[in-house]
């Protein structure tokens, strides 16, 4: 059986002496590892259509419970200039890597490939990267679950009103940390920390942007470090438990 998709290459990895293993994420399929045969050969028919970031309409055979195998790719739009880019480039490959790790295979979900082309558009032609790059990261960050409810504390359910606390993956109220705080009585305990209000308030805001709002705003530098060391904080803690 012949399956085709719309796709966009993640990663490839060596497989052989010519051969290579590529990572898609697809609009049908979910993330996709395909082999490709002697792409790395000059006379190869799939070209650069392997590169990373490249958008392309695929076509691939084989039993689902085995290794499949490309047997068309055509380049819908190569996104090159972001290749070439390297600080562009670097913050997408942290949410790739991300995304391989953590999302399951083979688990269609259109509103991640469909969020991940757009900000890839959006990215092109944009001076405003940073903006469009933090977005992805968060939106992924929520759309696998992986995002703590901003909104309403983790243990009690009350809305989050004034100063609130990370803890173990969860975002509390004063109240409830100071009762689940008895076993973590060292301050430097890794697991926990004052939450910023001003991150809170501007990661449920952030989350509702649309995409033509990114090009218009500046975001605070030193807000943007504070989320990003929230978030960074929150991924080693969240994949350990």
């Amino acid at each position: 059986m012949i399956y085709s998709s719309e796709a966009i290459v993640l990663e490839s990895r060596d497989y052989g002496e010519a051969d290579l293993i590529v990572t898609y994420l697809t609009k049908e399929f979910g993330i996709l590892n395909l082999f490709a045969k002697s792409p790395r050969k000059i006379k190869s028919r799939f070209g650069s259509s392997l590169e990373p970031l490249t958008y392309s309409k695929i076509s691939f055979i084989g039993r689902e419970d085995k290794l499949q195998k490309i047997i068309q790719s055509d380049i819908l739009y190569p996104f090159q200039k972001i290749r070439e880019n390297y600080k562009i480039f670097f913050k997408l490959a942290e949410i790739i890597r991300f995304l391989l790790q953590y999302s399951s295979k083979r688990e269609k979900n259109s509103e991640l490939f469909n969020l991940m082309l757009s900000i890839l558009r959006e990215i092109e032609d944009s001076n405003k990267w940073e903006n469009y790059t933090l977005f992805l990261k968060i939106r992924v960050l929520s759309l696998l679950g992986y995002l703590p409810d901003m909104k309403h504390c983790g243990a009690c359910g009350k809305s989050l009103n004034g100063q609130s606390h990370y803890l173990k993956g969860f975002i509390l109220c004063s109240s409830c940390f100071l009762k689940n705080n008895q076993e973590y009585k060292d301050n430097k305990e890794e697991g926990k920390y004052i939450m910023p209000e001003r991150v809170i308030n501007f990661l449920n805001s952030f989350l509702k942007w649309q995409l033509s709002h990114l090009e218009r705003v500046k975001i605070n530098e030193k807000l943007i470090d504070e989320v990003e060391v929230f978030i960074k904080k929150h991924i080693s803690l969240t994949v350990k438990l």
